[in-house]
């Protein structure tokens, strides 16, 4: 207790929060990578590149479904879907390349993410970035070791495979066509 300058005597606010254990935020994490966890991705985006959220996978895609607010229950909710995806295992790992996006499902309302692969590292051990949900600019490192990947779930991407073989173009076989195609024949001749 501490007297004031009136003489009245005053009581000190203890402290409300106080913690004998390190913070594990990613925030404080600096450039040490996290390991992957419900905890440690409460601050990671759940926005894709074009600002769209995802909290279910239906037919292998991606997709958004949530009922407005105030709707009747039993009502359906309108679907968005996304890219097409895959779950992510300790055998389908190894298909993964550098830049590949992963999806979390921490069992909230959307899933986090989307996170970069980066890299498998020794053990194996999957290397991960993100971005944080308030502040874009602020990329934090994730690892999650492959046997964790039975417990946790997560979601890669899937390219898609275009098709690159040539499509023959069928010509109309029309008076008009007929006449060019005759012209052209009879002045390559000369």
């Amino acid at each position: 207790m501490a007297k004031s300058k009136k003489g009245k005597v005053t009581k000190f606010k203890s402290i409300t929060s106080l913690s004998i254990f390190p913070e594990r935020s990613p925030q404080l994490q600096e450039n040490n990578p996290s390991i992957l966890n419900r905890f440690t991705t409460k601050n990671v985006s759940t926005e894709d590149k074009h600002g769209q959220p995802w909290n279910t996978v239906e037919n292998n895609k991606l997709a958004y479904k949530r009922s407005a607010r105030g709707a009747q229950v039993g009502s359906y909710p309108k679907v968005i879907y996304g890219n097409k995806v895959e779950r992510l295992t300790n055998k389908n790992y190894k298909n993964l390349k550098n830049g590949d996006l992963l999806y979390y499902d921490r069992g909230s309302v959307v899933f986090r993410g989307p996170f970069t692969y980066l890299k498998t590292l020794r053990g194996p051990v999957l290397l991960l970035t993100a971005n944080d949900i308030g502040y874009g600019s602020n990329v934090y490192k994730f690892i999650i070791p492959v046997s964790k990947l039975k417990n946790e779930i997560m979601y890669a991407e899937t390219k898609r495979k275009r098709n690159t073989r040539k499509r023959a173009i069928k010509r109309r076989k029309t008076r008009k066509n007929s006449k060019k195609r005759a012209k052209k024949k009879t002045i390559k001749r000369v």
